[in-house]
């Protein structure tokens, strides 16, 4: 049963991801193939096996809720991108000024309303698939993974 599931989720990662460079028109990884370089694919494929797993995801379960929780992903990614051009072009200007910094302070808080919103959105979504437990864990989960995954990038 676990082959199945870990099966299921893994072609849904790879059709999502597929139908997402397709659309983006390639990936974003360092030339360098150094420390700085991300593996997108590989990130949301292990990322999707990790909270199956720790969330029980039955194969009917994770054919509906993967991609629901990719989807989110990619949306929260794509609405913290102006932030993060706004941080790299204020970290490589030698003469920041206030009205910089406050540009990002600001940018910052409509972030977080917006992937609180986006939250709020996919929670409901969520609950015509998950039991109140297993959003809870998926809750769990996905931070434990997260932390995890950027304790390991470290060493």
């Amino acid at each position: 049963m676990k082959k199945i599931i870990f099966f299921i989720v893994c072609l849904s990662a790879l059709l999502a991801l597929s139908l997402q460079a397709l659309a983006q028109g390639g990936g974003h990884r360092h030339s360098d193939g150094g420390r700085g370089s991300f593996d997108r694919e590989d990130f949301i494929a292990k990322r999707n096996v990790f909270i199956t797993e720790r969330i029980a995801l039955t194969t009917e379960e994770a054919v509906v809720f993967i991609p629901m929780d990719n989807e989110l992903m990619q949306k929260k990614f794509e609405v913290g991108r102006e932030c993060h051009k706004i941080k790299r072009d204020l970290s490589r200007n030698k003469n920041k000024s206030d009205e910089e910094y406050n540009k990002l302070l600001k940018c910052r808080e409509e972030l977080k309303e917006k992937r609180d919103k986006l939250d709020r959105e996919y929670l409901e979504k969520f609950r015509r698939v998950l039991s109140a437990e297993q959003i809870l864990k998926y809750q769990s989960a996905d931070r434990e993974f997260y932390d995890e995954y950027i304790r390991n990038r470290r060493r």
